[in-house]
């Protein structure tokens, strides 16, 4: 009798160890891709330094009322980064399963973002839980947004909580905002929504995509 109390005591201490494993193996895989991402960004952005001369002309930018922007996202990838939560994780795009074991992913539905909404999500419980913290997320609370060369700026205008099944909140209607969604602790049928307008735009320049010879 002994004998079978040892073993089940046995097995009940395996599976716990099997429970508490999984979610830290979860956030390793989402780590890993998230330092494996940042890692690439920064070697993208770190170009060598400008070379003065008079082989190497700065090429003059266009004014940006002249200019049609698009319409939807751009291909590459982005950097969010929120200070109030201390989170900075490159966005990929796409929002399945195997996306958002990466990191946060851009909704297919996004547009560009002087254009329209720019929607994320990621996970607030596992694979990293970038969102975890979504919900300390006030009015007023900073929002930037690097992806294909800018940085944009936006404030946070109110946060709510919907049901996942509600697209409208990821929808476009022309405003240049920027969308952040997540699951709820308590149930997978909600959704915490953090909205946030667009305040401004900074522009980065990689002296060799801006150079001619």
């Amino acid at each position: 009798m002994q004998r079978r109390s040892r073993i089940f005591s046995t097995i009940i201490i395996i599976a716990g160890i099997l429970l508490a494993a999984v979610p830290l193996a979860r956030w390793g895989i989402s780590s890993y891709h998230q330092r494996q991402a940042l890692a690439a960004w920064e070697d993208e952005i770190q170009q060598p330094a400008f070379e003065e001369g008079p082989e190497t002309v700065p090429v003059p930018s266009t004014p940006q009322a002249e200019q049609e922007l698009p319409t939807g996202l751009p291909e590459g990838n982005g950097l969010l980064e929120i200070p109030k939560i201390n989170l900075r994780a490159v966005v990929i795009h796409g929002i399945s399963e195997d996306d958002l074991k990466q990191g946060p992913g851009f909704y297919p539905q996004s547009k560009y973002p002087e254009s329209g909404n720019v929607s994320i999500a990621a996970h607030r419980g596992v694979y990293g839980s970038w969102f975890r913290h979504l919900d300390r997320l006030k009015p007023g609370d900073e929002i930037t947004l690097t992806i294909d060369g800018k940085i944009y700026s936006y404030t946070v205008r109110e946060s709510f909580i919907t049901h996942s099944r509600d697209w409208s909140v990821v929808d476009s209607t022309d405003i240049a905002e920027l969308t952040l969604t997540t699951c709820l602790y308590t149930t997978t049928t909600k959704r915490l929504i953090v909205k946030a307008d667009l305040a401004g735009t900074d522009v980065i320049i990689n002296p060799q995509q801006y150079t001619v010879e």
